[in-house]
């Protein structure tokens, strides 16, 4: 059985606590993005950590909705949603960091 790659994407607050996750079998293949053309989403590492502030959150749903608008999947359109969902949270959250991490 193959093993798809993932990112699991973590909404944190500020001491730690886990707020959200949300995670879809493959996501690497669509989230990994060209640094040239998305900035954070070029940033994406399958071997460590990428943390994003709540100041960061602005320039990443612009991000995730510009790659939503490139998909055709409907499972994969879902799971940006759902990703947009959780930065729409932390934007609003202070203090709070959204996680993608392939561990």
């Amino acid at each position: 059985m193959e093993i798809k790659d993932m990112f699991k994407i973590i909404l944190e607050s500020v001491d730690g606590e886990q707020l959200e996750k949300v995670f879809e079998e493959g996501n690497v293949k669509y989230l990994q993005q060209d640094e040239d053309k998305f900035e954070m989403l070029g940033e994406l590492s399958t071997c460590s950590y990428d943390v994003y502030s709540s100041k960061d959150m602005d320039m990443l749903i612009l991000e995730l909705v510009r790659l939503k608008e490139m998909l055709l999947d409907t499972k994969e359109i879902r799971h940006i949603e759902e990703i947009i969902s959780l930065a729409e949270r932390c934007k609003y959250i202070e203090n709070s960091r959204l996680i993608f991490t392939p561990f």
